[in-house]
């Protein structure tokens, strides 16, 4: 009977940290991303706003930090994710700055974090491809 507790025990175990391992990914960090060319004719400003505008829009509380950084944070029940946003008239970086309850280990963090970025990244260009369009 102890040999079964065991074996039942260990499986359990496994179980459990391949459950939590598969949450776990490499920090993703939006490196470069371009910024359309009509836009880059215009002011800093202008991009900055549609950067703003869009994370605001995906629930981030959004401060400038100075011309071309701004940081954001999200709440997200018991989970916060804090970035910095760096921009120039040529491109934009999303980039990792701390995080609650995200389970960062120094280089990997839970895959919603990811999820979050991609997201907000995805947005980022439409709003700057719609703006451009505009022009």
């Amino acid at each position: 009977m102890k040999k079964f507790f065991y074996v039942a025990m260990v499986a359990a175990l496994a179980i459990l940290v391949s459950g939590c391992m598969g949450r776990i990914e490499p920090v993703y960090n939006a490196e470069a991303n371009p910024i359309p060319v009509k836009l880059q004719e215009g002011s800093m400003e202008n991009i900055g706003t549609i950067i703003q505008t869009s994370a605001i829009n995906r629930g981030w509380i959004v401060n400038d930090v100075e011309p071309g950084k701004m940081k954001a944070t999200l709440h997200n029940r018991t989970h916060v994710a804090v970035i910095e946003i760096t921009y120039t008239k040529t491109d934009y970086s999303i980039n990792y700055v701390s995080s609650d309850d995200l389970l960062y280990d120094g280089s990997k963090i839970h895959r919603n974090y990811n999820k979050w970025i991609r997201t907000l990244q995805n947005d980022i260009n439409k709003n700057l491809n719609v703006a451009a369009l505009q022009v």
